[in-house]
């Protein structure tokens, strides 16, 4: 191939479509980038890692407002403890919480193409698992979102890349011994090494969302399941001992000698483990639905490839039925709990999307090559039309519009860090709870009477307050008459 043509396939595949990816990403998660609405439970474990910066609770002693939570423990601490040090880094801002989930993500996908290329996908072609992974919508739903799963991925696929083999074709491009080829010839102590690090891995999983990040736990038996050759019977079971040493070990060091750890972890246990098993919320396969949901469009254009081209050639190796059993792991499991969400797959949603482009590469790459000359063109104007609608909406509401907006007008007419009081039924409304403990630290108390009383028109306070003159959409602020 010519010089020219080479630097021109370097540019296409190294500038022109990732511009082109980052293109499509920026546009959908616009409404979350650069607002400032966010999520509900976002909302509480940045308020949580925020006390946490500023010095109010401590790690294993997390808190939120004095009175909704005052003693943390839904929750594993880690995920709200790294958030706590970017804000002492930063400051406790809303953009450093923006700034701290764009790293996870982007950690998230440069694991997603370390495994990407672990499976035999080529560099050049790292856009399509991205782009498959950008188009489930429960991804760029929460891709900006304060969501403890984004930063327990990072440690899961950490783990997985650790414990699964290379492609035997790929073995010798390997520089690295410690990460050579684990088969049935590979020296026990480096299999023994990579397991025991994935299991400490597993641990900061397990710290960061509990017991729905250990499903890599299982990969090792997958492997010797669906291909005994590449791993023996003896070794799957050194390599699974050593995953549990290395999840088990730290565990227990911070088990033993720090109590406060396990108090949380005893509280954690019963207010939302065991809670989850009790409640009665949503039927226990709305996850399928929600698996299903949100590979349909990937799946579709997987079935048009086929279509168009008559088949696919790519045929499907030991490792990668591996990684789809892993898939099923990793989302079948969570219909233990009653308590059902949609951002429950997102663990698993880059594999899906690493083993879908694998299936489609050949055919796509070929596709990209012939329309070279118009891609850049189209790749860089959808970039800038990204780019111009997050600077665009920059600093807006987004989601939870007339919320936010009320809370600017009302903000006027209280004190940081007053406690305000609320009607009994809008006690559990967490994002009202959320957004005025995030700009303001209020804490709105059901309980106490206070000076100031914020409702809707559904709930009028008693004749004791009156009520403020503020063009508010939603919610009224009053005042107690003898203040």
């Amino acid at each position: 191939m010519p010089p020219s043509a080479q630097q021109n396939n370097k540019f296409r595949d190294f500038v022109v479509l990732p511009s082109l990816l980052l293109a499509i990403w920026l546009f959908l998660v616009s409404g979350s980038l650069t607002t400032t609405g966010m999520f509900m439970d976002g909302l509480i474990y940045s308020n949580v890692a925020a006390n946490l910066a500023e010095g109010t609770g401590s790690f294993w002693h997390l808190t939120y407002t004095a009175s909704h939570h005052p003693a943390f423990y839904e929750h594993p601490p880690l995920m709200m403890g790294l958030l706590a040090l970017f804000y002492k880094v930063f400051g406790v801002h809303l953009w450093v919480t923006k700034l701290y989930m764009a790293v996870s993500i982007l950690l998230c996908a440069w694991l997603s193409l370390l495994l990407w290329t672990r499976l035999g996908g080529k560099k050049e072609n790292s856009w399509i698992p991205l782009l498959f992974w950008t188009l489930m919508p429960v991804v760029t739903h929460f891709a900006n979102e304060c969501m403890l799963e984004n930063t327990m991925l990072i440690f899961d696929l950490g783990a997985i890349l650790l414990i699964l083999p290379h492609q035997p074709s790929l073995c010798k491009k390997q520089n690295s011994k410690f990460l050579s080829e684990p088969s049935v010839k590979a020296d026990n102590k480096i299999q023994n090494s990579r397991g025991f690090i994935a299991g400490i891995l597993l641990s900061a999983a397990f710290l960061t969302k509990g017991f729905v990040g250990l499903f890599p736990l299982v990969l090792p038996l997958l492997i010797w399941l669906f291909d005994r050759e590449r791993l023996s019977t003896k070794s799957m079971l050194l390599q699974t001992s050593s995953l549990l040493v290395g999840l088990l070990l730290p565990l227990a060091v911070i088990a033993l000698s720090v109590p406060a750890a396990r108090e949380y972890f005893v509280n954690y246990m019963d207010k939302q483990v065991l809670a989850a098993w009790s409640q009665n919320e949503d039927a226990r396969w709305m996850v399928i639905v929600y698996f299903l949901r949100n590979i349909a469009i990937v799946v579709g254009l997987v079935l048009v490839v086929a279509l168009l081209k008559k088949g696919l050639k790519h045929k499907p190796s030991s490792l990668e039925w591996t990684l789809w059993a892993l898939v099923a792991c990793a989302v079948l499991p969570m219909m233990v709990s009653t308590r059902q969400n949609e951002y429950y797959i997102l663990p698993a949603m880059p594999i899906v999307a690493v083993l879908a482009a694998l299936l489609v590469e050949g055919e796509v790459s070929g596709w990209i090559k012939k329309v070279n000359k118009a891609l850049p063109y189209i790749s860089f104007s959808m970039l800038v039309g990204a780019l111009l609608l997050n600077i665009f909406r920059f600093g807006s509401e987004g989601r939870d519009r007339l919320l936010q907006q009320d809370l600017k007008l009302i903000a006027a007419h209280l004190e940081k860090g007053e406690r305000v009081s609320i009607p009994s039924e809008l006690y559990y409304n967490y994002k009202l709870q959320g957004y005025y403990y995030r700009d303001l630290r209020v804490t709105l108390d059901d309980q106490q009477r206070c000076r100031h009383f914020l409702t809707t028109d559904q709930y009028q306070p008693d004749s004791s307050y009156h009520p403020l003159n503020l063009p508010t959409k939603e919610y009224r602020l009053y005042e107690i008459n003898d203040l």
